[in-house]
């Protein structure tokens, strides 16, 4: 958990509902007259059995126009729970990480979303950061144009792609309005189809468009979604059927979060040992 004024940042497992503020960073500290712009995200090294935290910070002052800048000072700092300490690391990407989107640790990467600053019109691209050589590797590219969220399914990166609007025609009705589940194939194999297109959904369709737009999370197996709009919703992909949840119904949704995890019992005030599922 991360508070962007503060600066603080905790860990928290749900499984031993035990939480711990961690030491500040040697950036940590907010500077009076400047923006600061965070990415925070934690992943699992499965070569050291350490969870390490990530955060590539951004500073610039407030009187400047700072967005689609190269120069702009970019620090990655990682810490280390078996060590409890934080460490300054080498970045040299050019890629601003803009999004305050959650990433996804799978098999020790940590993939998240980054905008690439370095081509003709600026774009959404997936970072991927090596835990064990902590730094970035490969660059991914968006399986498609639209706003994408990053999921997994199983041990597998997904990304969620979805247009921005709904397109209403003259007469009145709703234009085809996709949102489209996508699976990374062998991240390693560079000549390979890099996604896979598992499951389209069109939220115009009536049951969708009128109940629960709008998609939050995937499931562990793939096989369903959840779906939110003035209430909570179950969709299953494969028999195109949706249940709702019963839950939500009189609150503001707009703004939920999902977090799907893997349970651990690992202590966040111990040094690390294998993890435990």
């Amino acid at each position: 958990m991360y508070n962007r004024i503060t600066r603080d940042i905790v860990l928290w497992n749900p499984a031993t509902r035990k939480s711990r503020l961690l030491p500040k960073s040697s950036n940590g500290n907010p500077k009076i007259g400047h923006y600061h712009r965070d990415f925070v995200g934690l992943g699992f090294d499965v070569e050291t059995k350490d969870y390490k935290v990530i955060q590539v910070s951004t500073l610039e002052p407030q009187n400047e126009n700072w967005f689609g800048r190269l120069n702009i000072p970019r620090k990655v700092e990682i810490y280390c729970l078996s060590t409890d300490s934080w460490r300054l690391l080498d970045s040299d990407f050019q890629t601003h990480c803009c999004s305050a989107a959650l990433g996804q640790s799978l098999n020790g990467i940590y993939y998240h979303l980054g905008a690439d600053y370095t081509t003709e019109t600026d774009k959404y691209v997936i970072l991927s950061f090596d835990l064990s050589k902590e730094k970035y590797q490969r660059e991914l590219q968006i399986p498609d144009d639209n706003s994408p969220t990053l999921q997994s399914i199983g041990d597998k990166l997904a990304c969620i792609t979805a247009p921005t609007w709904i397109t209403i025609r003259t007469d009145g009705e709703c234009s085809g309005f996709y949102i489209k589940v996508w699976m990374l194939n062998d991240y390693h194999n560079l000549e390979k189809e890099l996604w896979t297109e598992l499951y389209r959904v069109d939220v115009t369709s009536p049951k969708i468009y009128t109940r629960c737009p709008n998609i939050l999370a995937i499931l562990w197996n793939g096989k369903y979604g959840l779906f939110v709009g003035e209430t909570v919703a179950l969709y299953n992909f494969i028999a195109d059927e949706i249940e709702d949840l019963g839950f939500g119904e009189g609150m503001c949704l707009c703004t939920l979060t999902p977090a799907i995890y893997k349970e651990s019992l690992v202590s966040v005030d111990a040094a690390t040992k294998a993890i435990s599922t």
